[in-house]
């Protein structure tokens, strides 16, 4: 039995044994307390437990992704899953909108070595502020806020209170984190920012086209592996510039702003 208390972890639990299901060979799905409601409304009957999350495999030993291979796919494959299509997860929740377009930015990480630099995230926002978008910030419990220029809110929320946040944004930002996850699994765009992980193992898996990854030319090895976690210094080889441009991307592609 593999337990977790990661929301990511969770979420990609929660896909595979979806697809089990689909498949008419899963049961009951057992949540870690908090994450619990985000499942409520799958095809799974689901139950909390405060030990964790819940999932086992059937197939084979799960011993985590390979080079090339997302995380998702080696706990399907240990599962026993078929149709890798069934491993797009979608979750739906109700939605909390303060008003206007907004986007959230998760600066923190379960680990450090995973965050962007914080004297940066100043640039970023400065950006979003003058494109008339919100700007949420939602740090995890106990951490030192990030400091952002004046128009930005800091928000101090449980894990249920932002997703339902997070349901209704126009996107997410953050390093490799539970909170870009959920926000792809809630098709929410996620910009998710990868240096000391790749996103190719670790990133959002319905979609990772707004990734900026960094990671395989800070690997500097011949032998790269997507698996490997590399130092947090390979975080400050993430620009300012393209997390600007996808941001910008985003807004050209029919994202609403406030102007």
């Amino acid at each position: 039995m593999r337990v977790t208390r990661r929301l990511g972890d969770s979420i990609h639990a929660y896909a595979v044994m979806a697809a089990l299901a689909a498949e008419a060979t899963a049961g009951d799905f057992v949540a870690y307390r908090p994450f619990a409601s985000f499942f409520a409304h799958g095809p799974l009957p689901v139950s909390a437990s405060d030990r964790g999350t819940q999932w086992r495999p059937v197939a084979r030993p799960f011993h985590g992704p390979r080079h090339g291979e997302h995380v998702r796919d080696a706990m399907a494959a240990a599962a026993g899953v078929r149709d890798r299509d069934l491993l797009k997860l979608r979750l739906a929740l109700p939605s909390s909108q303060p008003g206007g377009p907004y986007m959230v930015i998760c600066p923190d990480a379960g680990t450090a070595y995973k965050e962007w630099p914080r004297e940066r995230w100043g640039a970023v926002i400065e950006y979003l502020l003058s494109r008339r978008y919100g700007v949420l910030i939602c740090g995890m419990p106990g951490r030192e806020r990030l400091p952002a220029p004046e128009g930005a809110t800091h928000l101090d929320l449980g894990v249920a209170d932002l997703a339902s946040l997070v349901a209704a944004a126009t996107a997410l930002i953050g390093p490799d984190s539970g909170h870009l996850h959920l926000a792809d699994a809630l098709g929410v765009p996620a910009v998710g920012l990868y240096g000391a992980t790749s996103s190719l193992t670790y990133g959002p898996y319905r979609d990772r086209t707004l990734c900026v990854d960094v990671h395989a030319e800070q690997a500097r090895t011949r032998a790269y592996n997507s698996a490997r976690h590399l130092p947090g210094e390979c975080m400050r080889a993430i620009p300012v510039d393209r997390v600007l441009e996808i941001l910008a991307g985003i807004e050209r592609a029919g994202a609403p702003c406030a102007r």
